[in-house]
Order: C-alpha cells, then sequence, then structure tokens
C-alpha cells in the first residue's frame, strides 16, 4: 500500500495518490494529469477512481482528464448536479485493493464537501481521512465562499462536520488536507509535513472554540476572495475544458511587439531584474506566483504574452497558468528582454529601495507606504504609517493612492510588492519603488513596527 501527496506550486493544493493490489485512486487532482499516470505505472498500479472532495474554487479539476486517459471512475457529492461522474453519499463504501474508502458528508466550507475516510484490510480503525477544505493543520475552511448572509449558517454546519465527524474519527487517523500554507482557502495554516486528528485537536486553536466564538471567528474572518474562484467552481461543477497540447509560439522583439496591444503581458523574472527594464504595461508576476496571482489580473478572454528568465520557463509558466483556466498563452519573447533592448524599443523602469535606504528616507516624511500584503499579515506587524490595500485588489484602488509622492510597495520579500510595483506603473504612477527584502528585511535589522 502506497500513499503519496503532489503539491501544485503556487497554489499550495495538496491532491493524492494512493493504491494497493495493482489498483490506484486519485483525490482532487491538479488539470495536469501526467504526474499521476506516471507514479501509478511505476507501482503496476491501474488508476480506477477519482474522489471529489468538493467543486473546488482555486483551480481546475483534473478528474475529467484522467478519466478520458484512464477509463477511472468520477465520484464526488450528490448534493450538487455534476456534469459528469457519479454521486455519493453519507456511509458509501468502495474497495480498491485491500483498503476500503468510506464516505462522510462534511459540509461547511461548501454544502457538498465530502471526506474520505481510509481502512486498512477492511479493518474498523481509520488508517487516514482526506478531509478536502474542512480541516486543514492548524485551521480550517473558509465559510464566506456564498456571501457574508451565510456565513453563520455554513460556520454551523462546518463546526458539526469537525466535531461531530472528523474528530470522532480516532486519534491516530492521519489527515491528509487540500491545502497547505499560503492557499486562499482559509486562513493561516500551519506549515507542517503531516499531523494527526489528535495532534489537530491538542494544537489546532480553532478546534478548541465553542461553537458560538467559532461562529463569531469565521463571521470576522478577512481572507481575499479572488475574482476566478466563480469561474473555476462554474467549470468544475460542469466539467472543465480537455487541456490542449497547444504551442506557445517563440517571438523576437518585433513579432511581439506587433501583438501585444491586444494582449496581457506577464513579466516572470524577479522583481530586481524587472525593475531594472521592463517592457511598458507588463505586469510582473515571479513564476511560482503565476498560479496564485495571475486569475486577479488576467482577462481570461485575452491572449497572454511572457517575458521570462529562461526560455525553460515557458513550459512551467504554461502549465501553472492552466491550472486556473489562463490557457491563451500565444507566445513569449524568445531571446528575452536582451532582444528588446537590442533591437531600441521602449523599456521603462521602476525604482527599488533596501531597507536601508528606506529607513534613512522616513525622516523626510515624503513617501507613501503602501503593504499589499493580507490583512492578517499587515495586522501581524506592519512599517508604522503603512497603508493596506492587497495586491490582488490594488488595480481597482489605485484612486486611493496619491500621485504626487513617491510610493514604496511593501510585502515580505519583495515578490508581492514587485507585482504591486508593476500595477502601478501600469495606471500612470511615476515614482514608485520596490521594498526588495520585505517586512523580513525589515524586522531583521530591528526597525520599528506596528500592529493591529
Amino acid at each position: 500500500m502506497f500513499i503519496e501527496r503532489l503539491v501544485s506550486e503556487g497554489l499550495a493544493h495538496f491532491s493524492y495518490i494512493a493504491g494497493d493490489d495493482n489498483n490506484a485512486f486519485i483525490i482532487d487532482p491538479k488539470r495536469d494529469v501526467d504526474s499521476y499516470i506516471k507514479i501509478a505505472e511505476s507501482n503496476c498500479c491501474r488508476i480506477r477512481f477519482v474522489f471529489e472532495t468538493h467543486c473546488n474554487e482555486d483551480y481546475l479539476i483534473g478528474s475529467r482528464e484522467l478519466e478520458k486517459r484512464t477509463g477511472c471512475r468520477i465520484i464526488h457529492s450528490d448534493r450538487l448536479d455534476f456534469g459528469y461522474g457519479e454521486p455519493a453519499t453519507e456511509n458509501d463504501t468502495f474497495d480498491i485493493g485491500s483498503i476500503r474508502i468510506r464516505v462522510i458528508e462534511t459540509p461547511g466550507h461548501s454544502p457538498e464537501s465530502l471526506s474520505f475516510v481510509i481502512y486498512p484490510s477492511s479493518g474498523e480503525i481509520p488508517l487516514a481521512v482526506f478531509t478536502g477544505d474542512a480541516l486543514f493543520y492548524g485551521n480550517v475552511g473558509r465559510t464566506d465562499l456564498f456571501g457574508s448572509e451565510k456565513t453563520n449558517e455554513y460556520s454551523s454546519m462546518l463546526y458539526d462536520s469537525l466535531h461531530g465527524k472528523l474528530l470522532s474519527l480516532g486519534e491516530g487517523t492521519i489527515v491528509y488536507p487540500a491545502h497547505g500554507a499560503g492557499s486562499a482557502c482559509g486562513g493561516e495554516m500551519a506549515d507542517i509535513e503531516i499531523s494527526t486528528i489528535g495532534y489537530e485537536r491538542a494544537t489546532n486553536p480553532i478546534l478548541g472554540l465553542t461553537r458560538e466564538e467559532f461562529i463569531e471567528i469565521k463571521k470576522n474572518e478577512n481572507i481575499p476572495l479572488p475574482p476566478y474562484f466563480a469561474r473555476m467552481a462554474d467549470h468544475n461543477l460542469n466539467g472543465p475544458p480537455f487541456l490542449e497540447p497547444g504551442r506557445v509560439e517563440p517571438m523576437d522583439a518585433l513579432t511581439f511587439a506587433n501583438v501585444m496591444g491586444n494582449s496581457t503581458i506577464l513579466d516572470t523574472r524577479s522583481p530586481l531584474s524587472f525593475a531594472g527594464a521592463h517592457i511598458k504595461g507588463s505586469y510582473n508576476i515571479w513564476l511560482k506566483g503565476l498560479p496564485s496571482f495571475a486569475g486577479w489580473i488576467v482577462d481570461h478572454e485575452k491572449d497572454i504574452l511572457i517575458v521570462t528568465e529562461r526560455q525553460e520557463d515557458v513550459k512551467t509558466a504554461k502549465r501553472y497558468l492552466a491550472r486556473v483556466g489562463l490557457d491563451k498563452v500565444k507566445g513569449y519573447l524568445c531571446e528575452g528582454i536582451e532582444d528588446w533592448q537590442n533591437q531600441g524599443m521602449m523599456l521603462e523602469q521602476s525604482g527599488i529601495y533596501t531597507v536601508d535606504d528606506l529607513h534613512e528616507k522616513l525622516a523626510e516624511n515624503e513617501q507613501f507606504l503602501l503593504d499589499v500584503r493580507k490583512e492578517e499579515e499587515y495586522t501581524g506587524g506592519h512599517i508604522p504609517g503603512a497603508v493596506n490595500i492587497y495586491v490582488g485588489e490594488l488595480e481597482k484602488r489605485l484612486t486611493e493612492i496619491p500621485s504626487d509622492r513617491p510610493v514604496v510597495s511593501v510585502c515580505s520579500t519583495g515578490k508581492r510588492s514587485g507585482l504591486g510595483t508593476s500595477i502601478l506603473t501600469r495606471g500612470g504612477f511615476k515614482n514608485v519603488h520596490n521594498l526588495i527584502g520585505g517586512m523580513t528585511a525589515w524586522k531583521e535589522k530591528g526597525y520599528p513596527t506596528s500592529k493591529g
């Protein structure tokens, strides 16, 4: 018997493949499915089932891709009218080799959420549970996806799912959630590799609350809600489109310039490289940040052009974008920004500050400090005087930023603030700087912070 976790970079999404006796199953697969097939083949297994814990919102599910390529069965909740697969309900069981899988309904994050309990050799003691977005390491799923008027109801449902079902499975039951630290599907999660029901009961602060306290915490939770979530959920309900193997066209500078007018340009180089020279109008999203942040800013109907550090990054960028349904990647600047500059094409620059630079300049009181982190990060400690606007919401809130003062974009290390700097530059701001090293370097130097 084996269980292997696969991590989708950028999304902090966990999927799993498990198997025994030449048969395998998969939990919540990502859209690009080659890795599951490779693992199954290396274990001499046939993929027989895909189990979906819920109608995922933050990425496109790979279930139909697997069904097309392996003939497996897809199992999901009967509480939504899915356009594919087979419905399952409370206490349904599936035998795969010597593994028995039992379905339990764990609504709250969404009404159709399921968890899957596995038992070895038809035993009565659970070995593990795949909890989807109900229970995470150190936290639980968000309950606000259906509007604030539903948050109390869904929070109460999630409380019952946690205390009435998951926590009763036994202290030694291994917990396999659908997300880890950094996901947008819940609050701050513990950055650990493995956990059990007993460990979560002892250390997860959310599980020690009364029902009333739990509902109050969830009601006041403020987690950014990406605009592409609704589109992902709709695709996952009706069946995501199949992946197309289309080629990303290599373009020289002149060809790139001729087609970029109606396209979105994503520059995946480091914030330092971007600040030194970039194409006017481009967004700076570092490579591993594409799955998390491209959906906030890219119109999925428009073509996408890419600028990368290395040619081999193009394939990775295309894969990351496909996971959130951004399939219209048409071309990339084949010889990079050097070709652009050698052709005499127009380039822009943006500023950078080190933390020492900023600390000296704060005495002048001219800088507008823009902290683009999540609210909970900001309240945990920020540079005194900084204003918090989350980077995903920044483009719609540019009128809140003064245009007559230098603006310094701040995050934890300089990557999200690099995106913030590019958004400000696209918006016409002329005197913009990215704080390289961000709050990590600021705190390392012992410079003052404020909380709240």
